[in-house]
C-alpha cells in the first residue's frame, strides 16, 4: 500500500537532510507552513505541491502514489 503523499515528502526532506527553512525561502512560505504540510496537519493543494517540488528541485511525479 502506499504512504500518503506527505509522508513521502517528509521521507525525502528526512533523508537528504534538506532544511524546512529554505524551503520555506524558496516557496515563499513560513516554515511552520512547511512543519504543518510535512506532518500532515495542513491541506496540502496541487499550487502548494508543485511550489514544494520545485522549491526541491524535484519532479512532480515523484511523491505520487504508484499503481501496480
Amino acid at each position: 500500500m502506499n504512504k500518503p503523499v506527505y509522508e513521502a515528502m517528509r521521507e525525502y526532506v528526512l533523508v537528504n537532510d534538506l532544511s524546512q527553512k529554505v524551503i520555506a525561502l524558496n516557496m515563499n512560505c513560513t516554515e511552520a507552513q512547511i512543519s504543518l504540510l510535512l506532518n500532515g496537519k495542513r491541506r496540502l493543494t496541487v499550487d502548494e505541491y508543485l511550489n514544494f517540488c520545485r522549491a526541491i528541485s524535484v519532479s512532480p511525479v515523484k511523491f505520487l502514489p504508484t499503481t501496480t
